[in-house]
């Protein structure tokens, strides 16, 4: 409101001062109506004051704001418009000097518009672009909360489920052996549900797991799927990898508890060398022949998990029976994309 300040006691300045400044006050909230009451008001006072009023710094201030808070279109309108009058500006009110004198001023006031127009763009590029990055940074977020869920929870009721389903066979036969199936079946259950605890406990805190299991903790989990399941590991299992590995054997056990029949074995290998961390875990199931609802989400995990350390997995039936889930992971690789490869029945 300066420029109506300094333009009282001069009634006309005032009158075509205040709308261009008022203007101002909803180029965010109605940038349509701003631009046109601002584009009026200045080009009124082009035509009419015999000189300049300070209100004209409101037309730097509207290209700016349209093109960081409005739509691209309205952005480069305003922009035209401005450009329009930097140029209309100097030959109306400079009629009669020279050619150049009336360029010079011409050129001038329009860089100055196409500087103002520039910064506004790349205040909204870098706004946009921390947007994006925000949005992709809550995503992963989510795709790591999702993955860490259903690893703890599938791979548990999997488990339950397994023990359930023979117990009950078992204890027909054998009732004394109900307590041993109970408690297996207890053990698990607490096991999802601490592990569960420990996952909102982090998120509370704002942060994400950053597990490094090792062969123990290896060791532990494939011993937890009894005497059908058997296990090989060679050389050291590097910490950075460890619950990355940790991760894709559950998930390759879930697979097999669910799928391969109350017959059939699995064995699991993890060999590591200075290069390279390898994972295969085969059984002889149902292979081909496994039954899937089509609705998991076992892979996908297994495959984000991989790629994320730049890595490749395959999963799929065997031609000579069975199901096969084999991942190769870079030791020491960055956390980047990788193409992926497989396809599986859960």
């Amino acid at each position: 409101m300066l420029s109506v300040y300094f333009a009282f006691p001069n009634i006309t300045e005032c009158l075509l001062a205040l709308p261009l400044c008022a203007s101002l006050a909803i180029r965010r909230t109605f940038p349509a109506v701003a631009l046109a009451v601002g584009a009026v008001s200045a080009a009124a006072q082009a035509w009419l004051l015999p000189q300049l009023n300070l209100s004209v710094v409101a037309v730097l201030v509207m290209v700016y704001s349209l093109r960081r808070w409005s739509g691209r279109t309205l952005g480069l309108i305003g922009l035209g418009i401005a450009l329009v009058g930097a140029v209309a500006a100097p030959m109306i009110r400079l009629d009669g000097s020279s050619a150049k004198d009336i360029a010079t001023t011409a050129l001038s006031s329009s860089l100055v518009v196409l500087t103002v127009y520039g910064f506004g763009l790349r205040v909204r590029e870098r706004e946009e672009a921390a947007l994006v990055s925000a949005r992709a940074e809550a995503a992963e977020e989510r795709s790591e909360i999702a993955r860490e869920v259903h690893d703890i929870v599938a791979h548990s009721l999997s488990l339950i489920a397994v023990q359930a389903e023979g117990g009950r066979s078992l204890v027909s036969r054998n009732p004394d052996r109900a307590t041993e199936i109970l408690d297996v079946i207890a053990d698990e259950s607490r096991k999802a549900l601490n592990e569960i605890r420990e996952m909102v406990s982090l998120l509370r805190r704002g942060g994400l797991p950053d597990d490094q299991r090792g062969s123990a903790a290896i060791r532990e989990l494939v011993e937890r799927v009894g005497d059908r399941a058997a296990l090989t590991i060679t050389g050291e299992i590097n910490p950075a990898l460890g619950f990355t590995t940790y991760r894709v054997i559950q998930e390759a056990l879930t697979n097999f508890l669910r799928h391969a029949g109350p017959k059939a074995t699995v064995e699991v290998k993890v060999a590591v060398d200075a290069e390279k961390a390898e994972i295969t875990v085969r059984d002889n199931g149902n292979g081909t022949a496994a039954a899937t609802d089509g609705k998991g989400h076992g892979l996908t995990t297994m495959r984000e998990r991989v790629q994320s350390h730049g890595g490749t997995m395959t999963a799929g039936p065997q031609l000579d029976g069975g199901y096969r889930v084999h991942a190769v992971i870079p030791v020491g690789a960055p956390k980047e994309a990788s193409l992926l490869s497989g396809t599986g029945v859960l």
